[in-house]
Formats: C-alpha cells, structure tokens, sequence
C-alpha cells in the first residue's frame, strides 16, 4: 500500500489541499510551514514539566501528544488551568495537541469522559485517540459529541480600533507625501494638519476557543506567524496498529479502523498505525506512528534495540520513506534516546530554526517574520550537501532551509564545541524593530493627558489608601518626567530612561481601575474616550488593562525596574476588582518573583518607596493562599524578614493625621500572624492546643490595641472631617475584616474537634458578617463584581451553617443573628448576582445548606422577624458617602458614611473581643451533641479529625463547587437560573433533595453534607 497511494508522491503543502478533515488541511500546512513532521510524546509527570517543555520544545514540533493523567496537579480550570496554558503556548508555537486517551467504552460513556469530568478533553485538546474494540459505534458517538460541542461554540465579531498620531514614516512613503504637498492648505494659507489616524479591523472567531482567559497576561495574544489559529474542529485518531510486541491487534481489527474511519471521515481524521493505510482514492488520512529511534552512529543500517518493555523502535527512514507515515512519535528525553545511542549526550539541545512568534495584533513586515537565529549547517564536504539535498527531497522538504526534521537531527551529530559557541551569543541590548513600532502604538493607546489628570486623582482617592502602594508626591514627578519626554525618544524603549519604560503600563493599570468606579450613566466627563456605540466604561477599562500587560510583554523581563512590579500588582487589583479571582491570583504571583528579581526581597535601593511595594506583594500572597487554599509564592519565612518602611506620619489617636500608609502598616501587623497560622494548617486537626491559644492571644491583643481612628466599633471621629481622611469610614470596615477572618482561619482547622474552637469560629463568622453588610451599603452597584465584597460573606456563611448543621445544639445564644445573618446574606448576593458571577454560583450552594440546616435546626431555624433588606449604593465615587435607609429606619435626612456606622448596630459587637480564655477540651472521637432533632448517625468511631478544613471560596473557584437539585426534586421558581431564594425562610419553597457537586475529596465537609438529608 505504502508504495502505491497518490498521497505518498505528494508534497504537504499539496495534500492540505485535497484532505478532507479540517484538522488535517491545517496541519500539514503545519508541517510545510515549519518543514518538521515531529510529534514530541510528553510524557512526564508534573504539570510543570509538561508546560515547560512545551515551551522549550513547542518551535520545532508541529504535535504535541500528552497524558493527563500523569500529571500531578493539573490545574482543571477551564480557562486559566492547564490545559488552556498548553493551548496558547500552542498557538504561539505551532502545534496541535494531542491528548492520548486511547478511549475505550460504551458510547453513553465515552460521550461523558470526553466532553465532561474533571478534564473536559475536547475543551483543549484538538486530536485524541480510541481503540474501537467497544466497536465502531463508540466512534459515532464520539463524532456526535464532538458536533454537538462544536454547536455550542458562540462566535463574536472581533473589532479592533487604534487612534494615535501617525508616525513619522507615514509621511515619507510616496503615496501619503503626496497627500500632503503645498496644495493641501486651508482657506486662510495655513498647511491642514493630521491630528490623528483611525484604523478600524475586524476578525470573525471563535469566542469559546481553548484558550486562556482574555484577561490572562501569559501571552494569549501570539499566534505562530504564517498560519492562523487552528479551526475549533476536533479530530480522532484511531488505534489500528501498535508498536509493542506481542500486539494482539489483528488484520481483521485494522481493516474495522478503516472502515470505522471511512464512515466517519467529519470527525475522524487518521490513524495511529505502523504503515500508512491510506488505499483507495478517496483516503486523505493522516498517519501517527510511535517507536521512533535513530541508530547507533555510524551504522545508519545498525540493530536498533526496544525499551526492554515491548516497545520496538523504527528508523526515521523507514517508517517515513518506505512505511509512508506522516508523523513520527519521538521520545521527550533530554538528552533523548537518541543521543544516549549515538554517544551524542553533550551537545543534544533542542533547537528552535522556526520563525519568532509574534501578536497578531503587530504589523510586521516579511523581512522580520523569515529572520532566524540558527546558525545555518556547515557542511564540510560536497558529498554531504548533496547526500542533504537527496535526503530532504526524499522526505518531501523544501531545500534552503535549516529548519526541517533532517537538519534538527544531523545538527545533533555536530560537534559539542559548536553548540556550545551557537548557544554563547551575547542578546541584542536593543529592540528590535517590530517591538520599537510595537511600543510606539501602545503609547498611542493611553488616554489624552487632560483624561489622564482627572483618572488618576480617582484611583488615589478610592484604591491607593487600601495599600498605600504609591507614594502619590513621587508618582506625580515620574507622571511629569514622562510627559516631558520628547516624541523622538519615544520611538524606541530603549531611548527611554530605564525607569519610565514601563511606566505607560502602570498608567494604563491605573486608568483601568480608575474607570471601574465610574458609573456608564449621567457621567460625560469620560464618554470622549468611548470609540464604539454600546461601549462601557468596563470594557474600555479592560481594553487599558489589557494594553498595561502587552507593554510588559513588549519590554519582556530584562532590565525590569519598579514600576514593572508595580505595574503588575496593580494589574492584579484590576483582575481581583473585577471578580477575575484566578487570574489575579496568578498576576500577584508574577508581580511577586518580578519583586524578587529587582531586589525588593533584600531591601530596596528605593527605600521606602520599594519597602511598601514589597508590604503589599507580601500581603497579597499571604492572604490570598488563607483565603484560597493555595501555596504561597514566598516562603514564609520571608514575612518576618520584610523590612517595613518609616513610620513617619502613621498617625494615632493622640499624635498625627492618619494616613493609609498607617493603616497599611497595622494591617501588616495582623498579617504577619497569617503567616503563623498557615504553619498551624499544615499539622492538620491535632495541632498542638496551646499554640492555638497562644495566636489566639496575640491576635486578641491586635484587636483591643487598634487605634481609635481605625477602630469599627465606637472609633475616635476626630479627624473623619478632614479632607485628607475621608477613606476612614471604609477603612475601619476593611480592618475589622482582616481581624475577622484571621481568627476564622485559625480554628477553621478543629470547629470537627474542639468545642471551643467552634464557638471562637461562630463568633469571628458573625464580626465579618456584620463588616461586610455594612461593606456591602457603603459600595455603589458597580463594584459588586470586587472580590473582597464576595469572600468573606461565603467563608463567613459556610464556617457558620456547618457549625450549627453538625452541632445543633451548640451556641444557642448566637443562633438568631447567625439565622438572621443568613438571610442578609443571600439577599447580598442575589442583588450582586447579576454582576458577580461568583456570587450567583453560590446561591445554589447557599440553598442546598438551607435545606439541611431546616432539617438540622427544625422549628428553631426560622430568624427573629425583623429583617434589613440588602440596598446599594448610589454616589459617583466607589465608596458610596449616602449608606441605605435601611441601616436607619429613623426619620431625617440622608446619611452620611459616618452616622452610618454610629447608627450600625452590631448583632455580634467587637467589644466582646477579647472573650474570656478558656481552656481547650480534648479532642472528641464523635460529636459531642446529638447531631439533630431528627435520627441521622454517624458511626460510633467516627474521626472528626479526618474531616479536612473549610475552604470554601477555593472550593467555589477551583473546585466548581455548585449545589444541584437531585432528580425528582422541584426547581424553585424565580429568577437566577432556577436558584431564587429571594426569602430563605419564605413559604411556598418546597424542599426537595440538592446535593453538592465538584471536584471535592470524600474527606471533605460537602462529601459530609451529601450524606445528610436535606429532604423532610
């Protein structure tokens, strides 16, 4: 057969145009354009591994074939996890992914295990494989799944505009100096001026291809230069040969793939196979062959030897030349298999000959995009660029070029001393062309400076006080230094001084956020910076953000100064301000080691200036891996060396004005403890007692010896008035949160075990509600979407409920406000929901919890009847000055913030901090009440300690926590998707059976909670 199919005398650049499966046209187009038909078999175990040798080997592949479930944490996210990290790497690199699953199933199951579970394959793996063994109608179900997928793809319509003054070269092209000769004047004799070019493009594409979030700054934007996105088809492999010994896949097997594949030519794209089986005309299938090996040196005709394992290797020339093969499988080992063979360890590198990646948004010319850094091959002898030549026209490669499969391997063969001096040259110290007119549009991009002068006073007035990251004097100066430069410098990063260069993107950052606190109507201060009818001021927000990170990515990470880690922290606020949690997850941990690369860590030569930048990264990372159940980007061992900036002006109830930086450096205080206990964490429930008393202890003497001006409860107002002390209000709100959730967070881990441990818990859950109501009526509708608005009421709601779901008669004196609460809560976040995703999800969760603390509590769950409906804020900043009436039931006019909290009356008060020490009781093996006014019984030997600790955000997140309603149970009515729950106490709801859905282990509460009735 090999020897006969038309497709084996053809070029690939041919046999794109006569395949039939979309995926098969792309790819060899894939393998003209990068003159390699290698598929790289990854098959390592971590996840790190996988995306850096992706990364590493992603130039010069045109496959890259995975194993999932070898990896140890993969990240299951859909559109920050792994596998959409290894689909814009292969996007930047050019290459398809194929994950080998080798499925094997009924149809029903093989549907579910490709298109859902934890993995979701079909979202980021363009090729997959199956053994038709269960028969050829588990590859019909396959297709159909992939069709009805593929249905569901929404596409948009791309718009991209750029405004900005032309560039000077504009000008000395022959076609626009014309346009402007000495005819082109005005009435009055003056030359017409060109204020700016407008450029509108479009591009119609998918808007759920597999790719990282929009908002995700790794480089989502490059694309292989020369070929476009792959198509959003999927593509199926078959199984029909394999290279083991002792196969036991027979003839009569291979011809049903075939058959298989011919009936199912729409999703079925090739073979995995030894041979090609390519036989009638009509067959345009691809081939994927494994065991490929070359032989020992000098003997091109050698035994080549297997694995020891069944597996038998082949050479590239017969497998290719005369099996007809398209695609050769080869090893991931570094130094591979290869080299080890041919005594070729020292000099085996992976070599990138490919074209450098590039943005499809630049405009780069053809010279550019065909430059290579690749040393071209020295061959030392005629006879060997003819045997070449003869080689690369037997493979069906183009001549010229180093690039192809043949010359990545005989460059293997040359001598180490070569590499090595390949691999020695010294980085260009300029930017090249592309990325100096790359620079240049992006400048263009910032709002005019009068935009600029009314959004930054914004942000200092409604964000900076909550870190005093920026100093706003220095900032100011480098504001002025930047707008001073001249246009010429400008031209090129290089020409500007080290440390603006990235100042545009922290301008950028700035202005993004700034805008996010400006409501869409009634405000026309900003609408002259909208260029598209329907446009808001978040999409112009995310559009700025977005350009923040490209200037970065423009500049890359040599050379970096503080303003690039400044500008990706800010880049972190906007994703957090804006719900985007993972992804500002991920933006802080690279502000982090971009700190770490300037110094920050050792004392920054900027002192005091770096020192806060460095506070804040600190906490940031801190908080976050508490709150998510993540791991830190620092040891933490680095919180207790971090040198805090001067004290000076920190302000107190007796001496100076109050400042953020004050505020910042209490905060710090109370976060250094966060440290503490995330080392607690790690000893599980059976951590030793009298260090939980003793965190306890230091976080009850933070708390009494907050200051006056900081204080939630009873605060000295004595500078409220002051013009430059008008974030206290919500400052008092967002400290009395911290404390709040510390103590949460240390006895989260022993609420199974410790009787004390749940009462100390109950009570912080019930201080945090109480801020974050008050939180919730001092910020306008706009900000629903921040995350710190979400976070403590879930975390607070769950810890609380389960407390009293488990342990129902516990605490009964905190059981009312806890119910009430409750029902507050829920009615936040259905108001939130239409903005806040996060929040809408939770509902469900927050309903399934009802229902069981109905069945825990009986006639007992019903709260006092007076209720505060939740309401919004409605003034111009983010910070609403005129809180809801319904934190004032009195007569009389509106409220300021202040009367507000004077008149907040707090159902769990923060003078009862701190309670009374008490001694911990031993650990219970069982609960140590009755678990209910009804008969549910855990087993006599049940291990509370074996229950793992509450991470109820980061469940929600990562572990796509949802709460679902079982079959037979009735839907409630309403709005939300099914989930309205308007009053969590009303009549009319009838209770059926919600269960809890995600990726959570059995030794997880929701697993508990599963097996707790929730039905009457």
């Amino acid at each position: 057969m090999a020897d006969r199919h038309p497709t084996l005398l053809q070029p690939y650049s041919e046999r794109a145009k006569t395949a039939s499966h979309p995926l098969c046209k792309y790819l060899f187009r894939l393998m003209d354009l990068k003159a390699s038909n290698l598929c790289l078999s990854a098959d390592v175990t971590t996840a790190r591994e996988l995306l850096t040798l992706a990364d590493k080997l992603g130039p010069t592949i045109v496959v890259l074939k995975t194993h999932y479930d070898l990896i140890s944490g993969w990240d299951y996210h859909p559109t920050a996890g792994t596998g959409a990290k290894l689909a814009a790497l292969a996007r930047k690199h050019g290459f398809l992914i194929f994950e080998d699953r080798k499925f094997v199933d009924i149809g029903k199951t093989v549907q579910m295990q490709y298109t859902a579970g934890t993995a979701r394959i079909i979202e980021w793996a363009h090729i997959t494989n199956a053994n038709i063994d269960a028969g050829k109608d588990m590859v019909r179900a396959m297709a159909e799944a992939a069709a009805n997928w593929k249905a569901r793809i929404h596409y948009e319509v791309k718009t991209s505009v750029s405004v900005g003054t032309p560039l000077a070269d504009q000008f000395e092209n022959g076609t626009d100096s014309n346009s402007l000769g000495a005819d082109d004047r005005d009435s009055d004799g003056r030359k017409g001026s060109i204020v700016s070019i407008t450029t509108v493009t479009q591009s119609f594409e998918p808007a759920d291809s597999p790719r990282l979030a929009k908002t995700n700054e790794a480089g989502d934007d490059l694309v292989f230069p020369g070929i476009e996105e792959a198509p959003m088809d999927r593509g199926l492999l078959l199984l029909a040969q394999m290279s083991t010994k002792g196969c036991l896949m027979t003839k009569d097997y291979t011809q049903a793939c075939v058959e298989a594949a011919r009936e199912n030519k729409e999703f079925v794209m090739g073979y995995v196979a030894q041979q090609s089986l390519n036989s009638t005309p009509s067959d345009t299938f691809i081939h994927m062959t494994p065991g490929c090996k070359l032989p020992p040196t000098d003997e091109e005709n050698g035994h080549i030897e297997g694995d020891g394992l069944g597996q038998q290797y082949n050479t590239p020339d017969k497998l290719i030349n005369l099996l007809g093969t398209d695609i050769v499988i080869c090893d991931r080992k570094l130094p591979c298999t290869n080299c080890v063979s041919r005594n070729k360890q020292a000099s085996c590198q992976y070599e990138s000959g490919a074209y450098p990646t590039v943005s499809r948004l630049d405009a780069v010319d053809a010279q550019s995009l065909t430059t290579t850094t690749t040393t071209p091959l020295d061959l030392t002898s005629a006879s060997a660029s003819s045997s070449a030549d003869i080689a690369l026209n037997t493979f069906g490669y183009a001549q010229g070029t180093t690039t192809t499969t043949l010359s990545f391997l005989q460059q293997l063969d040359d001598s180490a001393a070569a590499s090595a001096s390949s691999a020695a040259l010294p980085p260009s110290t300029e930017y090249p062309p592309a990325l100096n007119q790359r620079y240049k549009s992006l400048l263009r991009q910032l709002p005019p400076k009068s935009y600029i002068s009314k959004l930054v006073p914004i942000y200092f007035r409604d964000f900076n006080w909550i870190y005093a990251t920026l100093d706003h004097a220095h900032f100011q100066s480098q504001l002025s230094a930047f707008h001073s430069l001249p246009f010429s410098v400008l031209s090129s990063p290089s020409a500007v001084p080290h440390e603006l260069r990235p100042f545009p993107a922290l301008l950028f950052q700035m202005c993004a956020i700034a805008l996010l606190t400006v409501p869409d109507e009634g405000h026309k201060d900003f609408d002259g910076l909208k260029y598209a009818g329907g446009m808001s001021f978040e999409d112009l927000a995310a559009e700025y953000s977005d350009s923040g990170v490209q200037v970065l990515q423009v500049l890359g990470k040599r050379g970096m100064s503080l303003n690039t880690v400044l500008a990706g922290f800010l880049r972190g606020s906007y994703l957090k301000y804006s719900g985007l949690v993972t992804e500002s997850w991920h933006a802080v941990q690279e502000a982090v080691r971009d700190g770490m690369e300037v110094g920050l860590h050792r004392g920054p030569r900027e002192g005091d200036i770096g020192r806060r930048v460095w506070m804040t990264l600190v906490v940031w990372d801190v908080h976050m891996a508490c709150v998510l159940g993540r791991p830190t980007t620092i040891g933490l061992d680095v919180v207790d060396q971090v040198k805090l900036p001067s004290e000076e002006g920190k302000g107190n109830n007796g001496a100076g004005l109050p400042t953020p930086l004050g505020r910042a450096l209490y905060q710090f205080r109370a976060i250094r403890l966060m440290r503490d206990i995330l080392e607690l964490e790690k000893l599980g429930a059976n951590g030793p007692r009298e260090r939980v008393d003793q965190l306890h202890g230091e976080l009850q003497d933070i708390w009494r010896e907050i200051p006056g001006w900081l204080r939630l409860k009873d605060p000295d107002r004595a500078w409220d008035d002051h013009p430059e002390c008008a974030w206290l209000p919500a400052a008092r709100v967002l400290m009395s949160q911290v404390l709040s959730f510390e103590l949460m967070a240390l006895h989260r881990p022993y609420v199974f075990t410790r009787t004390d441990s749940r009462k100390e818990a109950l009570k912080a859950s019930l201080e945090m509600l109480d801020a974050q109501r008050l939180h919730f009526a001092l910020l306008k509708r706009n900000m629903y979407k921040t995350f710190s608005l979400f976070f403590g009421t879930f975390d607070a709601v769950v810890l609380m409920t389960t407390i009293y779901i488990l342990f129902p008669k516990e605490h009964p004196d905190l059981l009312q406000p806890a119910l009430q609460h409750f029902q507050w809560a829920v009615e936040r976040f259905e108001a939130m929901s239409g903005r806040n995703p996060l929040a809408k999800a939770a509902l469900g969760v927050l309903h399934a919890i009802r229902l069981r603390l109905d069945r825990s509590l009986g006639e007992r769950a019903k709260p006092s009847p007076a209720s505060e409906p939740a309401s919004t804020g409605s003034s111009g900043n983010a910070w609403d000055d005129t809180p809801p009436t319904s934190l004032d039931p009195s007569p009389g006019p509106p409220s300021t913030g202040r009367l507000a909290e004077e008149r907040h009356t707090s159902s769990f008060s923060a003078t009862e901090y701190p309670p009374s020490s008490s001694q911990h009781p031993s650990i219970d093996g069982a609960a140590p009440e009755d678990a209910g006014d009804f008969n549910w019984s855990l087993p006599t030997d049940f291990d509370w300690a074996s229950v793992q600790p509450i991470f109820a955000t980061g469940d929600l997140i990562y572990g796509n926590l949802s709460g679902t309603a079982a079959a037979g149970a009735d839907a409630l009515s309403g709005t939300n998707g099914g989930q309205n729950i308007t009053t969590a106490w009303g009549d009319g709801l009838t209770q059926g059976e919600w269960q809890f859905e995600g990726d959570f282990g059995s030794d997880s509460v929701w697993s508990l909670f599963n097996n707790f009735p929730s039905a009457v």
